[in-house]
């Protein structure tokens, strides 16, 4: 998981209904209800289980504040489970009510007092009347206690009698407004403990990809590897994936991370120290590693298995939930394994074994090609010459579509520049939005001259392709300067390459790029010969240096929709079960003060903060996963609540916690007059922070943007 934890107390902003402490959702409540309505055609249940859930994570804070409250014998006149107006409820004495009661000590009956002994005696006895009114309020989700002469939005409502909250002893209001804090940790180690008896899926720390000059590319780790403990500390279970991210992410920037790992495919314990940095493109510190996938196709339905096939038709060869089990002859049993292959292929066709579950062997071929390796943000070079532009999608029904681009076009020119690269490509459509433009193709081997409007987005020119280079065609596109000082031009047409001194009739042949990419890895280091068709001199390149550099930035890739690769986290004891609850919540516990202190110093982006409106379709989705999964969320979610919950900032039961302490040091509390400003600063700052998380960060992830 990412920081998109709630790391606001968006729920915790207290308005004053009637009197007494009053838990809203604010502003996120409307949305998040819009959000269940808006799901609630797919599934009822499922949003009632998100909801129902994310207000029991409030609901047991306040009971904690409640509990609590009644042990020091604080009058407690309700305790309501959800919010709004009273639907029903019980109290001692009064029985079983719907609609709105009166609540506090039960007033005097002067009708009562005035019948005589005798006339008393021939009368039932009534009841006593319980202090607390048990309601159940319209809206069930979350709650709140009404405790005597306590308002946090209001502090000059006190009380003088005995039972109320202002008259108790400072160490019991401290015990009393911490305890919804313990109650929160208390929750989310029971939830964790069962989750983890149960037994949860999550991604183990194994490599799926290295970045090219990453930390983990320069300190030597590889796809496959498994990371098993972080900085010698091994947790109970296995190593998480997540916690392999959070332990860059949340980190300082040059802080060393010492990492031990299992190499690929061995058992060996190898150690690795190496430190986090910001990524090219920006974001959290990172590695500069990806999870690893698994052999598995996803099962899909007919329908979405021909929308996946019309995008790729590569996809059509490979069965729906089959499992990949060897290539091109040589048995794979994991990523890390067939990985290797993939590299191997070097652009040739590859030949794929797979089985269903049920026993079922199936054949199917497929090609890898080159592709840039995370963290390169451009396309690099091969040899300083770029293959020619080619299109990989035509989004439906948009301008290119209209055009009549269609996906295999090969790009020839646009406007006046012939033979563009990937960038002066995209320029020339962001240069021309509204405008025509003449677009020249190879659709086989036929040259088409296409008129393109690029359609307008944001000012910019937008015509809906998806680019990537033609290697299957050893063309030149676009050149570097230093190639082109060497005569190369942009239409050559590569066709040998090897080492200076050999013969040209015994060059090793390029059908592709591929070859050629094979070739400079074989001859690195030396000095090469590079021939072109209607060229007599070939062109001699020394295959060292930056021109070595830009090939490590390529990978093979094949486009294979897989699963992640998944691992049963279980304890098969309670013992071992609640011990990794407590792991588990204190390693979160940790983890959401790094985020703060990430905040601080700016390693962690303020678009990583989100509040109860973007954590809710993120539990809608976990629902989709599995209950035990839904109750994972809501243990982080009880842990979030409880680390922001009590930090020192005013209307957060840590601000109030302060305000003891000074009252401690003082001798007597801090006037109304201060208390008032403090407190109004604090619901400004809070209601300004939440509505910045709102607007910027959540509703954008919440309508999918």
């Amino acid at each position: 998981m990412t920081t998109r934890q709630v790391q606001l107390t968006a729920h915790k902003l207290q308005r004053n209904l009637k009197r007494g402490r009053v838990m809203l959702f604010s502003i996120g409540l409307p949305l998040v209800l819009a959000y269940s309505l808006a799901t609630a055609a797919g599934s009822v249940w499922k949003s009632l289980l998100v909801l129902i859930g994310f207000g029991s994570v409030i609901f047991f804070h306040e009971l904690g504040h409640f509990l609590a409250a009644k042990a020091f014998r604080v009058r407690c006149d309700v305790f309501a489970v959800g919010i709004g107006p009273r639907l029903c409820g019980w109290r001692k004495g009064a029985g079983f009510s719907f609609g709105e009661v009166e609540i506090g000590p039960a007033k005097s009956d002067a009708a009562t007092a005035s019948v005589d002994t005798s006339e008393a005696d021939g009368l039932a006895k009534k009841p006593e009347l319980g202090e607390t009114d048990y309601r159940l309020a319209w809206l069930p989700f979350g709650g709140y206690v009404r405790m005597l002469g306590q308002d946090d939005m209001d502090p000059a409502k006190v009380s003088e009698d005995p039972a109320s909250f202002g008259k108790k002893p400072i160490w019991q209001r401290m015990v009393i407004i911490s305890a919804g804090v313990t109650m929160n940790i208390l929750f989310a180690i029971v939830v964790f403990a069962i989750v983890f008896r149960m037994g949860l899926e999550v991604q183990p720390a194994i490599i799926g990809s290295v970045a090219y000059n990453s930390p983990a590319q320069k300190a030597g780790l590889h796809v496959g590897d498994e990371i098993i403990s972080i900085n010698h500390k091994k947790p109970r279970g296995f190593l998480e994936f997540p916690d392999l991210q959070m332990a860059a992410a949340l980190g300082s920037l040059g802080q060393t991370i010492n990492l031990q790992y299992h190499p690929n495919g061995s058992q060996q314990i190898r150690d690795v120290s190496l430190k986090a940095v910001i990524p090219p493109d920006g974001g959290l510190l990172a590695i500069g590693v990806a999870s690893a996938p698994s052999l598995n196709i996803p099962p899909m339905s007919k329908s979405n298995f021909q929308k996946l096939v019309k995008l790729d038709p590569q996809q059509a060869a490979f069965t729906p939930g089959c499992r990949i089990v060897a290539c091109d002859g040589m048995a794979v049993h994991d990523w890390g394994q067939l990985y290797k292959v993939i590299q191997a292929s070097n652009g040739q066709t590859m030949h794929f074994t797979l089985r269903s579950k049920h026993g079922k062997i199936y054949h199917s071929t497929g090609k890898a090609t080159l592709f840039p390796r995370g963290w390169v943000t451009s396309m690099p070079p091969i040899l300083g010459l770029y293959p020619r532009i080619i299109l990989d999608a035509v989004e439906s029904g948009s301008a290119g579509a209209k055009a009549g681009l269609q996906a295999g076009d090969v790009i020839l020119r646009i406007g006046t520049l012939t033979n563009p690269d990937v960038n002066s490509f995209r320029k020339s459509i962001e240069e021309n939005a509204g405008q025509n433009i003449a677009v020249e193709v190879l659709r086989g081997k036929k040259r088409i001259t296409l008129n393109c409007t690029p359609a307008s987005q944001s000012g910019k020119g937008f015509l809906g392709v998806a680019m990537g280079l033609d290697f299957a065609s050893p063309v030149v596109g676009s050149v570097s300067r230093p190639m082109a000082a060497l005569g190369i031009r942009p239409g050559s047409t590569l066709s040998a390459i090897g080492p200076v001194g050999t013969p040209v009739s015994k060059l090793e042949n390029v059908k592709n790029w591929y070859d050629l990419f094979g070739a400079a890895k074989k001859f690195n280091g030396q000095t090469v010969q590079l021939s072109f068709d209607g060229k007599s001199k070939p062109v001699t390149l020394p295959l060292r240096g930056k021109l070595m550099n830009f090939l490590q930035q390529y990978h093979y890739r094949i486009g294979l929709a897989l699963l992640p690769a998944m691992r049963v986290q279980k304890s098969h004891s309670v013992y071992g079960a609640v011990a990794m609850g407590l792991n588990h919540t204190w390693h979160w516990v940790l983890r959401t003060y790094s985020t703060l202190r990430g905040l601080g110093s700016g390693t962690v982006p303020a678009h990583e903060l989100h509040g109860v409106v973007g954590i809710v379709p993120i539990l809608y989705e976990s629902e989709s996963m599995g209950n035990t999964m839904l109750l994972y969320f809501l243990g982080l979610i009880s842990v979030n609540l409880a680390v922001i919950n009590f930090l020192p900032l005013p209307v957060l039961d840590g601000g109030l916690f302060v305000m003891l302490i000074i009252e401690k040091i003082r001798g007597r509390p801090l006037s109304v007059k201060v208390q008032t400003a403090i407190q109004l600063v604090g619901i400004t700052l809070i209601a300004g922070i939440f509505l910045y998380v709102t607007i910027f960060n959540d509703l954008p992830s919440f309508f999918g943007h």
